[in-house]
C-alpha cells in the first residue's frame, strides 16, 4: 500500500449535522477528494471537536494509480461513495452509557450544539449535578454524545472537602462557573474564546 506523505492540515467531517469530528490529514489527498467524502477545511468553525474517542466516522478507501486513498467521509456520503465505487473500510460507532449501578453517564453542551459525556459515580452524579450544572444521560441521548475529546474540553471544577476531593467537568457558562467558585469550588480550563461565556 502506498503510503501518501505531505503537509497535514485540520479538516472534519460530519458524522451527522451536529456532531462534527474534526482530523488531521494530508492535505494533498484532502483538496483532492473532498468532495465526494464530504470533509471540510477546517477553519474555527464552531461545533468541531477533535480528537474523541467516540463516536467514529467512517472511513471510505479507493484503490487509484498512484496508490490507495483512505480517509474518514461524512455520513450522508456513504451512498455517493459507494456507488463511485469506493469500499467503506470502516463503520461509525458510538458508545453505550452508565444509567444504573455504581456509575453513570453525566453530559454538559458545548457551543456549536454537541454534548461532552463522561463517566463518574453514581453517588457524585447525586451530589455535584446541581452544583455543577452537568445532566444524567438516558438512553435516548445515546447517539448525541462524545467521548474522550482532546479538544476543546469543558472547565474542570475541584473542591476539597471532609469527604475528600470533589472534581468534575462543568458546564460552559459563566454564571455557572461564578456560582462554583462562590461556592468554593477552584475551576480550572476555562477558555472563553472557545467557551463563550452565555448567561
Amino acid at each position: 500500500m502506498v503510503r501518501r506523505r505531505g503537509e497535514l492540515i485540520s479538516a472534519y467531517v460530519e458524522i451527522t449535522e451536529a456532531i462534527k469530528y474534526g482530523f488531521k490529514t494530508t492535505k494533498s489527498v484532502h483538496n483532492t477528494h473532498k468532495t465526494i467524502l464530504g470533509q471540510t477545511t477546517y477553519a474555527g468553525a464552531a461545533g468541531v471537536f477533535f480528537g474523541a474517542n467516540a463516536p467514529k466516522p467512517s472511513r471510505a478507501s479507493k484503490m487509484l494509480a498512484d496508490g490507495v486513498v483512505s480517509s474518514f467521509c461524512s455520513t450522508n456520503k456513504i451512498a455517493d461513495l459507494k456507488e463511485a465505487l469506493w469500499t467503506i473500510t470502516k463503520k461509525g460507532s458510538i458508545r453505550g452509557i452508565k444509567s444504573a449501578g455504581l456509575t453513570r453517564t453525566v453530559y454538559v453542551d458545548m457551543p456549536g450544539g454537541w454534548k461532552y459525556a463522561w463517566n463518574i459515580t453514581a453517588a457524585e452524579a447525586t451530589s455535584l449535578q446541581e452544583k455543577l450544572k452537568f445532566t444524567q444521560a438516558t438512553a435516548a441521548n445515546a447517539g448525541t454524545l462524545i467521548w474522550g475529546v482532546n479538544y476543546p474540553k469543558p472547565p474542570r471544577a475541584s473542591k476539597v472537602t471532609e469527604a475528600g476531593v470533589q472534581s468534575s467537568f462543568i458546564k460552559p457558562q459563566a454564571s455557572v462557573i461564578e456560582a462554583a467558585i462562590a461556592d468554593g469550588y477552584s475551576v480550572s480550563g476555562i477558555d472563553y474564546d472557545l467557551l463563550p461565556a452565555t448567561p
